[in-house]
């Protein structure tokens, strides 16, 4: 079977793709299915929440460090991380933006469809509309609109003596990254470095997670861009300070097997995105609740009322000064 290009196809064989793996998608809720000029829906009473986020080659990703279905499982998972940053919401629709070069072949698009498709099933989610334009690069931008009826978790709530807990481990995403720019795809790597490109390229949100404790904390946020710009949202937002213990920081044993040296290790988790763990603050009382609820769960610090944070390694401060990336 010839393998087509997007050129060949036009615009709306390219649109068709995608809408042939949500033809079947229903809800009691849809106005307009996908396929007309708008989708429309009736909320029946819920908070409505929408996102947006954006992949883009050469920036966020390079087609021969990953699959094309992976690419779009990651696509829709990190879109979803700012979902579950709002407390106990289902994500319900997908909006997909895509820009394309001509060259694009069809084969390609079907499996970035399908890891759409594969993501958005594991979240009981469809795809509800989006654009497709010619670009030189491969550009995926992905809006979500989830809804709840819960109370939003925002991240201006955290609390003098609130704890700070987070979910996993942090900086194996970007110490993937790291490999992958200083090794490609040919280097035979171990198998803790194999997990690190691992969490690099098929991230999963944490909405279950979030699901189960958001009724009991006071603020909340994911870390899509890094422990240290998390803590700096929720003290500022807050407008509070906090003392973190970065021995307390969770690292992987795989991060700590490739980067022996504990600094570096260290670095990647405060600075290094992608992770997409929730960052929150809980008042202590909860706090062993909140464990039995998600055991793997940690507490690294406490929210104090000094506006300031100050970071701690054994009892003792350090200076700390921002080495991540920067969008701008």
């Amino acid at each position: 079977m010839k393998n087509k290009t997007i050129s060949s196809i036009g615009e709306f064989g390219l649109i068709n793709i995608i809408k042939k793996q949500f033809s079947n998608s229903n809800s009691n809720n849809v106005i307009v299915g996908l396929g007309d000029d708008c989708f429309c829906f009736n909320p029946q009473k819920n908070n409505i929440c929408i996102t947006k986020d954006m992949l883009i080659e050469d920036i966020h990703f390079k087609k021969e460090w990953t699959t094309p279905q992976k690419l779009g499982e990651k696509a829709i998972e990190a879109t979803i991380s700012d979902i579950a940053a709002m407390g106990n919401v289902n994500p319900k629709y997908a909006f997909i933006g895509l820009g394309m070069p001509p060259t694009t072949s069809e084969i390609f698009v079907k499996n970035l469809s399908n890891g759409f498709k594969k993501a958005c099933d594991r979240h009981n989610m469809t795809v509800a509309g989006g654009d497709t334009v010619k670009s030189d690069k491969i550009i995926i931008s992905v809006t979500i609109l989830g809804t709840s009826k819960h109370k939003l978790i925002k991240r201006s709530g955290a609390k003098p003596g609130d704890l700070i807990g987070v979910t996993n481990t942090f900086g194996d995403a970007s110490a993937g990254l790291f490999l992958l720019r200083k090794y490609g795809i040919k280097h035979k790597y171990s198998k803790e470095e194999l997990f690190l490109i691992s969490k690099q390229n098929n991230p999963k949100a944490r909405i279950c997670e979030s699901q189960k404790i958001s009724n009991h904390l006071n603020s909340l946020t994911d870390a899509s861009d890094g422990l240290y710009i998390s803590i700096d949202l929720l003290t500022k937002e807050s407008i509070k300070g906090a003392n973190i213990n970065m021995d307390k920081i969770p690292i992987s044993s795989s991060l700590r097997k490739v980067h022996k040296e504990y600094k570096k290790a260290l670095d990647f988790a405060l600075f290094g995105g992608e992770d997409y763990e929730l960052v929150f603050t809980v008042p202590e009382a909860k706090a062993k609740l909140l464990k039995k609820l998600v055991p793997k769960i940690s507490y690294i610090g406490k929210i104090n009322s000094s506006k300031k944070v100050k970071y701690f390694y054994n009892d003792k401060e350090q200076k700390i000064k921002y080495s991540g990336y920067k969008h701008f």
